[in-house]
């Protein structure tokens, strides 16, 4: 059976994402879009993202590409299967990283696959801190 596209209902970037073992439930921490830096290149130390689906069916492999405007790839999250057994289910994850690298100030991309396609962009931007801001 060949997986039905899934919907994204959300796709966000937190600080961190939590689920609760007794309910299932999931916890968006922190949401953001944007990063500040004082200092280029710099890692950031860590940050998660948050996936909800819907519409789907079958087995996913999921992948994340840490991006910038070039397309070169500076992160990836991969490794990630998930199998939906109806089109009732909604599943959703919670993927964290770790030192995120970030070469310059400027925009930045989640790209979301599902086995092998792109399924949803989310932008991260970047940003210096002026150096009168700073002391």
């Amino acid at each position: 059976m060949i997986p039905v596209k899934p919907k994204i209902n959300s796709f966000l970037i937190a600080d961190m994402v939590i689920q609760d073992k007794a309910t299932n439930k999931w916890s968006a921490i922190g949401i953001f879009d944007r990063i500040m830096a004082s200092n280029f290149p710099c890692m950031h130390p860590n940050l998660s993202l948050y996936i909800r689906l819907s519409d789907a069916e079958g087995k996913y492999d999921i992948r994340v590409e840490f991006c910038d405007t070039e397309n070169r790839k500076l992160a990836v999250f991969e490794g990630i299967t998930l199998t939906i057994p109806s089109r009732l289910h909604h599943p959703d994850l919670g993927i964290k990283t770790l030192s995120l690298p970030i070469p310059k100030p400027g925009k930045y991309y989640f790209d979301l696959y599902f086995n092998g396609e792109l399924a949803e962009s989310l932008p991260l931007d970047v940003e210096e801190i002026p150096k009168k801001e700073r002391n």
